[in-house]
């Protein structure tokens, strides 16, 4: 007699976390295992110059080694800004880096003031940053 696997028991969706802003966990410690693109529904807010033909748009997500609790839900993947991926982007090499299981950190998640605006940005604080 043979053995039936049923695929159906493997077809479960996977347990997604939910991603949640970054501003969430303002000034709290983390690492950071991951960095990946996807591309999603368009908020409000997302310029109509970054919503594709597919009218979809890009959204940058971190992984945290660490897990926040955020609405009563552990929490470890946020999104991130354009100013945030540059951080990460500076790192040589950083997807090899990441992919060979290093994690960028420790730093805190905070705001700084743009030179050129004036306005508030989230980014990533590192230790020796006075606003660490």
């Amino acid at each position: 007699t043979q053995t039936q696997i049923n695929l159906g028991d493997y077809n479960k969706p996977q347990e997604q976390t939910k991603a949640v802003g970054i501003g969430k966990i303002s000034g709290k410690k983390l690492n950071i295992k991951n960095l990946r693109t996807n591309r999603g529904k368009p908020s409000p807010y997302t310029p109509k110059g970054a919503i594709g033909e597919d009218g979809l748009t890009e959204y940058n997500i971190i992984d945290t080694v660490e897990s926040f609790e955020i609405n009563n839900q552990k929490i470890s993947s946020f999104f991130v800004t354009p100013a945030i991926v540059q951080q990460i982007k500076r790192v040589p090499d950083y997807q090899t880096e990441l992919a060979s299981g290093k994690v960028f950190g420790p730093c805190k998640v905070g705001q700084k003031k743009s030179a050129r605006t004036g306005a508030n940005y989230w980014c990533l604080l590192f230790p020796g940053e006075e606003e660490y």
